[in-house]
């Protein structure tokens, strides 16, 4: 018991933050799953999103529909001089409708073009959730590790407060140098301190993702690291969202210079209109007029506008290709390099848990049942054990986010 009262004050700390969060934390487990079931329903991002989808839908209605007519009310051919409508056999009151018609397969290729632009916003989406879900994964798991860490560094120091008690002991009973008690309170200094950077990154990880999650951010952790989905065996760049919505872009820019063709074509208006005549002064009655008037577009000066206006739109064309290019290949980089991220730390995960966890644990179990009076050797030894409990650790969450960026590039298998 006297050696308790040792403990570096950090540690009594220490004790209070666990009791403190063991209290925080006591609500339903935050499993990964529904971690991005809860960031899937409340992230403001994916909303954003979908209020687009659902403005491009919209806009695909209207875009094929000709432009509303017109309304024509008024009086024609009134004289001046009095302002009279019955003065002047000319004179009438007008009213009528104009309808106008865009020039060639103008409208259906609108509506086509906001078709696309639906399909680009429903790639983006589901840009938009890919991300999130990687981003929740990521946080997730970086909270998981951290917390996992925070499990074996608790049992590691209870154990090194055990070895500063008995050294303590050995030292009063003159069988042991200060020195050696010295170093032992420096190691237990040591994992205080590195406890407290740890439960400090939890709490800025934990208030990371409260920004999705909102309070549920703070509820505890299961212990086992989560499965996630399996990999596809293949990537193919043309199927993912990013690439899906460049190249709906591209389609979008070709509609453009196909719309700009049909400007060299005559657009049309059509004007039918129906003129009421007063009674003459003398009171004879003039009849009522019908005009029908059609107006056509005259598309004769082509090199300042129409050509300059089609040469714009090509040159956004073949701007839009090769930005759709560039991000296939963009995307294959990444999946290559990801892909090889990943096979090297299987292969680093395999090394540490088959061979370097055991060998130091089987190191400490031998140094401390052994015949071994040195303190400094026991230290270390158990030093390397704490490490490659956390190697394996750290390494088996580093391939879990690994897993998860392959599966933001593949995408999930569909249940």
């Amino acid at each position: 018991m006297p050696a308790l009262h040792r403990i570096p004050l950090t540690g009594s700390l220490l004790l209070i933050l666990v009791a403190v969060s063991s209290v925080s934390y006591a609500g339903e487990p935050l499993t990964l799953v529904r971690a991005e079931e809860l960031a899937i329903v409340q992230a403001p991002g994916l909303s954003h999103h979908r209020t687009n989808v659902q403005a491009a839908n919209e806009r695909a209605v209207y875009e094929g529909r000709l432009p509303d007519p017109q309304l024509m009310v008024g009086a024609v051919n009134v004289p001046t001089d009095s302002y009279s409508l019955r003065q002047d056999d000319m004179t009438m009151q007008m009213v009528g409708i104009r309808q106008s018609f865009p020039p060639g397969d103008t409208l259906a290729l609108k509506e086509r073009r906001a078709q696309k632009e639906v399909s680009r916003e429903e790639a983006k989406l589901e840009v938009e959730r890919r991300m999130l879900i990687k981003k929740i994964r990521q946080l997730w798991l970086d909270l998981y590790v951290q917390e996992q860490s925070v499990r074996v560094m608790e049992e590691s120091r209870g154990l090194q407060a055990r070895t500063l008690a008995a050294v303590e002991g050995r030292y009063r009973a003159a069988q042991e140098l200060q020195r050696t008690v010295m170093r032992a309170r420096q190691d237990l200094a040591r994992l205080d301190e590195r406890l407290l950077m740890m439960k400090a990154q939890v709490s800025s990880l934990r208030a990371q993702l409260t920004r999705w999650l909102g309070e549920a951010a703070y509820d505890p952790l299961p212990l086992e690291q989560p499965v996630l989905p399996q990999l596809a065996s293949a990537f193919d760049a043309a199927r993912h969202p990013m690439w899906l919505a460049a190249q709906a872009g591209v389609e979008m820019a070709q509609t453009e210079s196909d719309i700009t063709r049909q400007e060299y074509k005559p657009g049309m208006m059509f004007d039918v209109s129906y003129g009421v005549r007063q009674s003459s002064p003398s009171g004879m009655p003039r009849p009522n007029m019908v005009t029908a008037l059609v107006t056509f577009d005259l598309p004769i000066f082509r090199n300042k506008r129409q050509d300059r206006r089609l040469a714009e739109k090509q040159s956004l064309e073949a701007a839009a290709r090769y930005e759709a290019d560039d991000m296939r290949r963009d995307l294959e980089s990444m999946y290559r390099a990801a892909r090889a991220e990943h096979e090297a730390l299987q292969a680093r995960v395999r090394v540490v848990e088959g061979q370097l966890l055991p060998s130091a644990r089987r190191e400490a179990q031998v140094t401390a049942a052994g015949s071994v009076r040195d303190a400094n050797e026991l230290r270390e030894a158990q030093m390397r054990a704490l490490d490659a409990e956390l190697e394996v650790i750290r390494l088996r969450v580093d391939l879990a986010k690994s897993h998860a960026e392959l599966l933001y590039l593949t995408g999930e298998p569909q249940s």
